[in-house]
């Protein structure tokens, strides 16, 4: 789910983005994004059961490929999932998860949804975007890599900085961020950093040319007064 997180990575003339459905597909990428879920414990199993699960495991232990969570995926990081309330599951369900992370996540029958400012710490660039999920995820001793402008933290990574997790979506719409982290996956290669952006990602536009074109062709007074605004 929530795969518009990676259209801006899409788009960049550096990046070659694919989606891996098999062990047999995953090859040895510079970077795996494991993405947000609508159900963590079934999909978790069609980690495992596709050889996926081992696959990543052992690319995590090669020093070289950098593993990130967005949301479930984040989840999917740690030691073990608990499901008290029957989220996911069977009330009282726990799973083992990938084990690369020191961390467990509780889901909550209360749905966390808000829009996110944050800074990621390593880079210090602003990052933006939403949170939407059920679960709480015990941070143990690992370092934040994402703080949001209230303090609170919203990424986890492990001490080299290699594998690391968020719950915060559309973390890639943010140019500098996107080309912070692109360059170091060039420079983990052995290829010179751009240092410079070279796509702008830029929603904001398109939402206003839509709305220019719903002004010009909808009468906008009358919906007001058929919704009781006016």
């Amino acid at each position: 789910s929530n795969f518009t997180d990676f259209d801006p990575l899409a788009m960049e003339p550096d990046v070659c983005l694919k989606i891996v459905r098999s062990a047999e597909d995953l090859g040895g990428p510079d970077a795996i994004i494991l993405p947000g879920s609508k159900n963590v414990m079934a999909d978790l199993d069609y980690l495992q059961k596709t050889g996926l699960a081992r696959k990543i495991a052992a690319l995590a232990a090669n020093g070289k490929t950098e593993i990130l969570g967005i949301c479930g995926g984040f989840q999917m990081l740690g030691r073990r999932i608990d499901d008290p309330a029957g989220i996911e599951s069977a009330p009282g369900s726990t799973v083992n998860a990938l084990g690369l992370m020191p961390l467990a996540t509780r889901l909550m029958t209360e749905k966390i949804l808000k829009r996110v400012e944050a800074k990621h710490t390593p880079s210090g660039l602003d990052v933006y975007g939403y949170e939407i999920h059920h679960g709480l995820t015990d941070a143990g001793n690992l370092s934040d890599c994402f703080r949001t402008d209230s303090g609170e933290s919203i990424g986890l990574a492990a001490e080299d900085g290699r594998i690391w997790g968020t719950y915060l979506h559309g973390l890639f719409d943010a140019d500098a961020f996107r080309r912070w982290w692109i360059d170091r996956l060039r420079m983990r290669r052995g290829l010179d950093a751009c240092g410079k952006i070279r796509f702008v990602y830029d929603l904001e536009p398109a939402f206003e040319r839509l709305a220019a074109c719903v002004r010009e062709n909808v009468d906008i007074k009358v919906i007001y007064q058929i919704m009781g605004l006016k």
